[in-house]
């Protein structure tokens, strides 16, 4: 039962969809909760494809540009913008704490977001309608003509597992500054053992869903999380749960722009 737990905790927590009450709530099952993140991004991308199939059963010449912004509007409220505000308060902190470690955490704690977070997060939101209009664009019309929809689905689902996924490996292998917090909880549960298992599960998952651009996707996924995570060490000897939100959503941005690259 304390996987069940464990899951639950970590649905409830990167979504706002409605759950059963959590009888059960402790320190080992916040840190168990963590290995349940890439299967939570697999529940969002699952309930995107969807959303998509109804949309385009109902109305078949949707305007690619319109789905994107649909999508995209639930994607955000199924994470609740939990993300979001991570990458508010990190790019409000990176910005004005002038390369200061303590005046950057001392702003990330600031709950008011100021102009460069606002720029983030209009950038970011931008950038994966866009990707994302690319991706209907070049997809739907064939769907439509007979062709199987599973590039629709298997790329919208593939980005925000690898993103959420990305977590763990950086909580694996990054020092949490914060004294106390959620993140402070999660590190009991990234041992080396789960961790290796989880990443290997996703990168398996990554070549059967998308096998023609497997590779790409898992070299900028990498790539994304080493420079993120040297950005955090560099700065901030370490990482805070507003940076690991922010790491998920440009994330998401990036491998979204590369899979409409790759098409």
């Amino acid at each position: 039962m304390i996987l069940w737990w464990a899951f639950l905790t970590s649905l409830a927590f990167l979504t706002r969809l409605p759950l059963p009450r959590i009888q059960r709530y402790d320190e080992s099952i916040a840190a168990l909760s963590v290995i349940f993140y890439p299967l939570v991004g697999a529940i969002i991308g699952g309930l995107l494809c969807l959303f998509v199939g109804v949309l385009i059963g109902f109305y078949p010449h949707a305007n690619s540009g319109l789905v994107a912004a649909l999508v995209l509007t639930l994607w955000t409220y199924l994470s609740g913008g939990l993300h979001l505000d991570g990458l508010a308060d990190s790019a409000d902190a990176w910005v004005g704490g002038l390369g200061q470690r303590d005046k950057t955490l001392a702003i990330m704690k600031d709950p008011q977001s100021g102009p460069m977070g606002v720029v983030a997060i209009v950038l970011v939101l931008l950038i994966k309608w866009a990707a994302l209009e690319a991706l209907f664009q070049a997809l739907l019309q064939p769907m439509l003509n007979g062709t199987s929809w599973w590039p629709v689905f298997a790329s919208i689902v593939i980005v925000p597992i690898l993103a959420r996924a990305v977590v763990i490996g950086v909580l694996a292998t990054t020092p949490y500054v914060r004294e106390a917090g959620l993140g402070k909880n999660l590190l009991a549960g990234v041992t080396p053992i789960r961790v290796w298992v989880t990443l290997i599960i996703v990168a398996l998952l990554t070549v059967l869903l998308v096998p023609k651009s497997a590779i790409l996707l898992l070299l900028v996924w990498l790539t994304v999380a080493a420079m993120a995570r040297a950005a955090m060490l560099k700065r901030i000897q370490g990482c805070t749960g507003d940076t690991l939100g922010a790491t998920i959503e440009i994330q998401e941005a990036i491998l979204l722009v590369a899979l409409a690259l790759a098409i």
